[in-house]
């Protein structure tokens, strides 16, 4: 019998912690492979804060770009990714879980091609699909912040963007019956600590 409570409540402690928010994240694009000044490579994935980014079904890629070297390209200091013809992106939590888009640095893709319109597609977690289209003139990086229609996404799929950088995510709070959930483990927790002492 107590196996069966120890297992039963080492399951809601792993249902619990699964299903609470994990703030605010940064995804800068710095992550490993680090990219040298003035190198780039051509990206069929890449993992950072949990999150995974991959081309659009397709798509046979996306650019990753360290530093630029020259005017060419767009340079805010820090490595970036970039959508060239026929390349896209998209990403999702690598454990499913549903998060809110809040902004992006968006820029041209460079100084030839400075004028792009990058769009970002939602999928919901209720099924429903959102969508915005955001125009960027030049190769200056600017700050686009998305609106709260841009909630509880399973995933986002960009099929053009020029360049990209500092993604911002959020994970949604603990609901009502998580907070619930929490306090029931938590009440069983203590009630089993005093009936063993």
């Amino acid at each position: 019998m107590k196996m069966k409570i120890t297992v039963l409540l080492l399951a809601c402690v792993c249902f619990v912690r699964s299903t609470l928010g994990q703030g605010t994240m940064l995804i800068t694009f710095e992550g490993p492979p680090f990219l040298a000044s003035g190198t780039g490579v051509v990206a069929t994935n890449y993992y950072e804060a949990g999150m995974s980014f991959t081309p659009v079904s397709g798509s046979f890629g996306f650019n990753r770009r360290g530093p630029p070297t020259n005017s060419l390209w767009p340079n805010n200091g820090t490595s970036f990714v970039q959508a060239a013809l026929g390349e896209s992106m998209m990403f999702s939590f690598t454990n499913g879980s549903t998060f809110n888009l809040f902004s992006v640095d968006l820029a041209g893709y460079s100084s030839v091609v400075p004028d792009v319109t990058a769009q970002f597609v939602g999928y919901r977690a209720d099924g429903s699909i959102v969508t915005t289209s955001v125009p960027r003139n030049g190769i200056t990086f600017e700050t686009y912040f998305f609106g709260k229609e841009f909630s509880n996404l399973t995933r986002v799929e960009i099929p053009d963007f020029g360049s990209l950088d500092n993604l911002v995510v959020s994970v949604p709070e603990p609901n009502a019956l998580t907070l619930c959930l929490i306090g029931i483990v938590c009440g069983v927790v203590k009630l089993r600590g005093l009936r063993g002492s």
